[in-house]
């Protein structure tokens, strides 16, 4: 998109009394940017949600001179611009109203992003900490993103255990992506510029006002698979991330507490509210990956090249066997847990199995199914 594009773009988002919803609604039915700012009062009138104040918003709004001001500085501090119509917009935000048309960013916002929040108190205990990392690092190492606000405590710890693996990770700022808060986190902010991505809705030189961060928080819910709650106390921002992601249909998973500590009272209410608990971090991506996937989640890479090396040169075995084959060779599983592991397959699992056991193919015994010949 070229910038005589992106100014209108810009434009639009600084028109104060036009947030997402009214702009969005007005794109549905301009398409552009551009011809909202040449639309006449009846033509911006006759827009669903547009009323008269709206529309005298529009009007009186008709100057580029800002636009082009905000441009100058992205130029300046190589931000990018991502709109509503960029192919690495984030892809869990496209359809819902509330989420801006467009996002300031640094870094390298990839495309379809699939990512967890991980949220939680700035002040956190060493068992909350514990379980941010854990949680992190097993995401890094899995290949899913790990999204959170770069604030102190749960945060910060998420961000840098996953960078730590190697991860892709996204920080979601409450002021302009040009303005590291808090300042303590630069050499931070500058890593996940380096190997992840840095995004806000505010243009550049917006300070960390405090009006902010719960919009931050509604982004963090937005661009989310599911969010994890690692611990909150009863005024936590993550509790608005929470409230959020609940209003979106996210997962919202939560680690229990001490009901005794104030910095869990929070999280622990979600929990009673009737949000998911955690427990492990394979719960969170269980069902945001393929079957193949699921099948080799931490799994020794070399046990994985053995059958590998065995089976896929074989024209006696389908896909489907070389799966279940690779699923059992580990551990033995159950004929239900094939099934559930199986379930998006479209195959019999358990006609397959019979089958499989008739050639020799695996054994089955005691209601366990394990590779080797029966």
């Amino acid at each position: 998109m070229n910038e005589g594009d992106l100014i209108y773009w810009v434009w639009l988002t600084e028109i104060k009394g036009i947030g997402p919803v009214l702009a969005r609604s007005l794109l549905d039915v301009f398409k552009n940017p551009e011809k909202i700012y040449k639309a006449n009062i009846e033509e911006l009138l006759s827009v669903k949600k547009i009323g008269p104040m709206a529309a005298e918003y529009v009007m009186k709004s008709r100057n580029l001179k800002k636009a082009e001001n905000i441009l100058k500085k992205c130029t300046k501090s190589n931000i990018n611009i991502i709109t509503l119509n960029s192919l690495n917009y984030p892809i869990k935000a496209m359809h819902i109203s509330e989420m801006p048309i467009i996002l300031y960013n640094k870094g390298t916002l990839k495309e379809n992003i699939q990512g967890i929040a991980i949220v939680g108190t700035r002040r956190c205990s060493e068992y909350a900490k514990n379980i941010t990392i854990e949680v992190a690092e097993y995401l890094a190492q899995n290949n899913v993103p790990v999204i959170s606000g770069m604030a102190k405590g749960i945060d910060s710890y998420a961000h840098t255990a996953c960078l730590n693996n190697n991860g892709y990770t996204i920080a979601v700022l409450g002021s302009g992506v040009d303005i590291c808060y808090p300042r303590e986190h630069i050499k931070l902010i500058e890593k996940i510029i380096e190997n992840g991505a840095v995004i806000s809705q505010y243009p550049p030189g917006t300070p960390p006002n405090s009006v902010n961060f719960p919009k931050r928080n509604k982004i963090i819910s937005g661009i989310s698979e599911k969010v994890l709650v690692v611990e909150a106390g009863d005024k936590s921002g993550s509790l608005i991330t929470a409230q959020y992601a609940k209003k979106y249909g996210k997962e919202i998973y939560v680690a229990p507490g001490n009901i005794y500590s104030p910095q869990s009272k929070g999280s622990n209410k979600l929990l009673v509210e009737g949000s998911k608990i955690y427990l492990k971090p394979p719960q969170l991506i269980q069902s945001m990956i393929t079957l193949e996937e699921k099948l080799t989640l931490n799994t020794d890479k070399n046990s994985i090249s053995e059958i590998e090396n065995k089976f896929s040169k074989s024209l006696n075995y389908d896909q489907i066997e070389k799966l279940i084959i690779k699923t059992i060779c580990k551990e033995s599983k159950s004929l239900e847990e094939l099934v559930l592991l199986f379930k998006d397959s479209k195959v019999d699992i358990i006609e397959k199995v019979s089958v499989m056991e008739l050639e020799g193919k695996i054994k089955v015994f005691k209601g366990l199914v394990s590779a080797g010949k029966s």
